[in-house]
């Protein structure tokens, strides 16, 4: 779920790191990160966005979601190779990103159930066919 407001990268990173709790001394500690710089990437006040790799660590030492990864790195401009590949991802991505929890949680719900009837039917086209084989 996105931060309410302007979606930068810097907005985005305190929303998510606000709402496990951290510090930003905390979350640049446990990369070895100067805090500096970690203070203005949270508010937006660097000349350039982060690189994929150091949106990945810092990530990891939030304990980010999968989620909250991607919201990252699209805030970012660094979106998930999957969704560089595929346009349809990214605005499926963006428009979920701004649902209500209860709508969100409704959506990645009825997605799992869709992604579940799928592989039901690639396993039965797959099925080995039952017919007894000719001599």
């Amino acid at each position: 779920m996105a931060p309410p407001g302007p979606e930068t990268f810097g907005a985005v990173l305190r929303w998510i790191r606000q709402a496990k709790g951290l510090t930003q001394r905390e979350v640049a500690r446990r990369i070895d990160m100067d805090f500096a710089y970690f203070s203005r990437l949270e508010t937006d006040r660097l000349d350039g966005l982060p690189t994929r790799a150091t949106i990945e660590k810092i990530a990891q030492a939030m304990q980010c979601t999968t989620t909250e990864t991607a919201e990252l790195l699209a805030a970012a401009g660094r979106i998930a190779e999957e969704m560089q590949a595929r346009p349809g991802l990214r605005r499926l991505f963006r428009t979920a990103a701004q649902l209500p929890p209860a709508e969100l949680e409704q959506l990645v719900q009825e997605a799992q159930a869709r992604l579940q009837q799928h592989h039901k039917i690639q396993r039965t086209r797959r099925k080995p066919d039952d017919s007894p084989s000719r001599p």
